[in-house]
């Protein structure tokens, strides 16, 4: 097995099923290009994808290499950090003879291609990921092995990622012939800062019962600092409360620091251009 980690957004994953479900009738699989990140060590980050229109049949087979290009094109204008990291194939979630010939493609668009299978199952998703290995007697007909890659792991997702996957996941529950009702931008500001509360409170306790109150052990010597520094940190947050004009006080305060501070060092930056002048 390889020692290479694959971590994969689950928005990948979302494109890749969707992809799955929207294939012709006659199609038995899908496969697509594989964008992401590659670190010093050569773990690969999967942060995008997009699909191939392809085509196999008598041991050949077809990809549109130019409207793969031009995807790749498309997805480099908006983010130029994403790179070619391989390909995946849904399906079965095995390989195949064809994919010898698709990994080959793949190997010439970057250097050791990971292939990812994605085979949607009754529990669940069976997710799977391989490199290749030549092999053969030298100078004479070699073959490619695919050796699985051991680590294979599902990344948390960007912010603007995890929006979406939280609307997914309040949505799962609902019953079909509902609708799906998504709350304002100041309701999920408000719902955030509740959940904070929350935390906050939590903390607090464990300060008081954990931290600060002798439970009849002996309490380590900088225990006091500890309770003091969590403290600090508490009383520095800006409480809210749920309504909106708690909300617009705080920010508007904020706003006149921010219009103050702006406004001094503009004061300055005239005052130095003056001095100069003069």
């Amino acid at each position: 097995m390889s020692n290479t980690c694959v971590r994969i957004h689950p928005v990948v994953l979302f494109s890749i099923l969707d992809a799955y479900e929207r294939r012709q009738p006659d199609q038995n699989r899908v496969i697509g290009t594989l964008l992401g990140t590659h670190d010093k060590s050569g773990n690969v980050e999967i942060s995008n994808c997009f699909v191939v229109q392809h085509r196999e049949a008598n041991k050949e087979v077809a990809i549109d290499i130019e409207v793969a290009k031009d995807l790749y094109e498309l997805h480099r204008r908006v983010n130029a950090n994403e790179v070619i990291v391989g390909w995946f194939a849904t399906g079965g979630g095995e390989v195949n003879e064809y994919s010898v010939l698709i990994h080959d493609y793949y190997s010439r668009e970057t250097s050791n291609p990971i292939h990812v299978t994605v085979d949607p199952v009754k529990d669940g998703i069976s997710l799977k990921a391989y490199v290749s290995t030549p092999f053969g007697v030298p100078n004479k007909i070699t073959g490619t092995m695919f050796s699985p890659i051991k680590s294979v792991q599902t990344a948390a997702g960007y912010d603007t990622e995890m929006v979406g996957l939280k609307a997914c996941m309040a949505s799962s529950g609902i019953n079909d012939g509902k609708k799906m009702t998504f709350d304002t931008e100041l309701d999920m500001i408000l719902s955030s800062t509740k959940k904070s509360q929350d935390i906050i409170a939590t903390l607090i306790k464990f300060i008081d019962e954990s931290i600060l109150l002798s439970s009849g052990k002996p309490i380590p010597s900088n225990t006091n600092e500890i309770g003091r520094q969590l403290m600090t940190i508490i009383e520095s947050v800006v409480p809210f409360d749920d309504n909106e004009e708690t909300l617009n006080t705080n920010l508007k305060d904020l706003l006149m620091v921010i219009y103050l501070s702006n406004l001094c060092k503009t004061q300055l930056m005239l005052n130095e251009k003056l001095t100069l002048l003069i």
